[in-house]
């Protein structure tokens, strides 16, 4: 069988089953097929969140923790690109013909089968496409290609527009594609469902602590909804229409996404607990890895996001490392005690504090010393640093309404029906068998 897989970042399974009735097409695919909430990996970030769904190896055997890397030994950081995937996709590892359109980790792109790189990718003047003709006929076909859009900011009508024509644009190239080569796996990746929860969430959610009903920005929310939902339509018929039963879909999201409570300046209170000192006073907003840290003093500091990479500055391994192999779980316990205690605004914080080897099968690369969630990931700890409390009333990287939730979602058609929960890591293996499936 063929097999159409739309990813679909970002997408909660509770919005999807309270968007159903509206969603004609996945509701289709749905009651065809086996579905349910599907738990996202630690951590719940696009990067590594499909590379693990579509190898069938977690963030820790694949060595990929997010977006952006600490390189062990060293103070510096670096982004995670397609390069760092070592491992291969299913379908290449199966030996398969493919057009992938948008799947991160894809800039630069990889060099099998057709391949259009991802929300990473600077501009159209890089090679984006594998082979690198296809791009030139992705602007024929649409004109100007759109990456990505500006997500946090105050412009939401304007970004509202970006967000469709970037999407219609993306669907439209990948039909063009779909139909005119050869494929055994065509995967589209769809970044605009997530950014859609980033611009409007508090539009759409009574969950949210700043939840404004009646705004135009609300029907936005389920508007878009409704064009995706109309695309997939589009996508899937002309594909059943070509090879009939012997097109299988999947719809899949990475990790869903939730109301964002509050902010937290994770350096500003490392700082206080004494863990952090700097030689110098931090300009407000400054991030850290520019900060004149004082490494000499410092036993701990850490990278923001969805959720706290916390690095300890260990003796023989940092450059200026001072914590000394029996020091070491010591800092590490006293800091899991500390962080149960954290109280924001509103009260306790409910966190969790992971070591890497709690958590995955094997922990190769780059790996934090510590993980964190703050809140059940409801709280944003943000790197920058330079403020007067460490409780903020923004995000600091511009406006932002949402956070990363564990639950996402997927449909897999045809299949027998019925409803059952899966984990991201047992994608690729479902995925493979259902295209075996007569």
């Amino acid at each position: 069988m063929r097999l159409l897989i739309l990813a679909l970042d970002g997408v909660p399974f509770d919005v999807f089953s309270r968007l159903s009735d509206e969603l004609h097409n996945m509701s289709e695919l749905r009651d065809g097929g086996r579905w349910g909430t599907l738990r996202a990996v630690d951590p719940p970030i696009t990067v590594p969140a499909w590379a693990s769904m579509f190898t069938g190896r977690d963030p820790g055997e694949l060595g990929i923790y997010g977006f952006r890397h600490l390189k062990r030994g060293t103070y510096e950081g670096y982004i995670v690109t397609s390069q760092s995937l070592r491992e291969k996709f299913f379908w290449e590892a199966e030996g398969l013909r493919s057009i992938v359109v948008g799947l991160p980790p894809g800039y630069p792109p990889r060099k099998y089968g057709i391949w259009v790189s991802d929300f990473y990718t600077p501009d159209t003047n890089r090679q984006w496409t594998y082979p690198t003709g296809i791009a030139d006929e992705i602007v024929g076909s649409v004109g100007d290609y759109v990456f990505d859009i500006p997500y946090r900011t105050d412009r939401k009508d304007e970004a509202y527009r970006s967000l469709v024509d970037m999407t219609v644009k993306r669907w439209r190239a990948a039909r063009m594609l779909m139909e005119k080569y050869p494929w055994d796996v065509f995967v589209l990746h769809e970044i605009g469902t997530d950014r859609l929860h980033h611009l409007y969430q508090k539009y759409f959610d009574p969950q949210h602590p700043q939840y404004v009903p009646g705004t135009t920005y609300e029907t936005y929310f389920a508007e878009y909804y409704r064009l995706v939902d109309g695309l997939i339509g589009d996508l899937v018929g002309a594909a059943r229409k070509r090879w009939g039963d012997q097109v299988a879909v999947a719809v899949l999201s990475d990790h869903g996404n939730q109301a964002q409570r509050g902010v937290f300046a994770v350096n500003m209170w490392l700082a206080e607990q004494g863990y952090l000192h700097f030689r110098s006073e931090p300009a407000r907003g400054e991030d850290i890895e520019k900060s004149e840290v004082d490494w000499k003093r410092t036993q701990l500091w850490a990278w923001g996001g969805y959720y706290a990479r916390v690095f300890v500055n260990k003796a023989g391994r940092e450059p200026q490392g001072i914590v000394s192999e029996e020091e070491y779980w010591d800092v590490i316990r006293d800091f899991r005690r500390k962080v149960k205690a954290l109280k924001c605004p509103w009260g306790y914080v409910e966190s969790q504090v992971y070591r890497p080897q709690e958590l995955y099968r094997a922990v190769n690369g780059d790996y934090p010393d510590l993980i964190v969630y703050f809140d059940n990931v409801r709280v944003r700890p943000v790197q920058t640093v330079g403020y007067e409390t460490y409780w903020l009333s923004e995000n600091d990287r511009g406006p932002d309404d949402s956070l990363h939730s564990f639950d996402g979602i997927y449909i897999l058609s045809p299949y027998e029906p019925g409803k059952r929960d899966m984990y991201a890591v047992d994608v690729a293996n479902a995925l493979v068998g259902l295209m075996r499936r007569r």
